[in-house]
Order: structure tokens, then C-alpha cells, then sequence
């Protein structure tokens, strides 16, 4: 799994209910990896919607409550783990960006044509290239 490259634009609503809402710590145990934070970021009310796309509603301020919605298509881990990119990515969330940092799960995917070795090419392979298709 890959992060997607571009997410929702948070919307910011006065208050949000808090039902069905898990922790930073249990979204962690869903997502299957370690939780790095600790104290009360880790206490934020975060609810996890499946819908058809990417949206992001929270209240504002550090310890409001967050509904993410994450297409239905996907896993209940990796609904958990969008929904920490989310809160990283988007919400610039310090706690869950801590927990994302260096997970490979969390780079962004790979743009269209890019070489599977990631690595460029010389002029000289490229020009190579080039005269075998003309």
C-alpha cells in the first residue's frame, strides 16, 4: 500500500459528534504499527467513515474531534492507516505525523512512468532509446 500523493482539504465545522470515535492509540493497533506518541495527542476522538473518496471534517484546535472518510474499498488496517496519513498530511497533526515518519507503508506513491529502479537515466540511454524507435 502507498499513501495517496494528494488527499482531501480539511474542512473545519464547530463541533463534531464524538460517536463511534477510536484514539490515536487504537487507530495504531488497527494500522498494525507501533504508536509513538504519548500523553493526551494520543486521546483525540478520531472517527473513521468509509465513503467513496478522501474527506477530512474536524473541529478546530489540537484535541478536536476528526471524522475521515477513506473509500470503501479498503481494509480495516489500511482505513486505519490512510486515516493516520491524513491526520499527518493534512491536518499537520504532530503526533500521528511522528507515528507515519518512516513507515514504508506511508511514501507516496510512485508518479505514471517513472522507472521501476527509480534511478534516472543518461543522456546516452536515453538517446539509445530514442534511435530504436525511429
Amino acid at each position: 500500500m502507498n499513501a495517496p500523493l494528494f488527499t482531501a482539504i480539511p474542512t473545519y465545522v464547530p463541533t463534531l459528534s464524538a460517536r463511534n470515535a477510536a484514539s490515536l492509540r487504537t487507530l495504531c493497533n488497527q494500522a498494525q504499527t507501533p504508536c509513538k506518541a504519548s500523553g493526551d495527542w494520543t486521546q483525540r476522538p478520531i472517527v473513521v467513515r468509509r465513503g467513496d473518496g478522501y474527506g477530512i471534517v474536524a473541529e478546530p484546535g489540537g484535541y478536536g474531534v476528526v471524522h475521515v472518510t477513506v473509500p470503501k474499498t479498503l481494509s480495516r488496517r489500511d482505513a486505519a492507516r490512510h486515516a493516520l496519513i491524513a491526520l499527518a498530511y493534512e491536518l499537520m497533526d504532530g503526533a500521528a505525523r511522528g507515528i507515519v515518519r518512516g513507515q514504508l507503508w506511508a511514501r507516496p506513491a510512485a508518479k505514471r512512468g517513472r522507472p521501476v529502479s527509480g534511478t534516472r537515466k543518461t543522456v546516452s540511454e536515453r538517446q539509445r532509446k530514442f534511435l530504436r524507435q525511429v
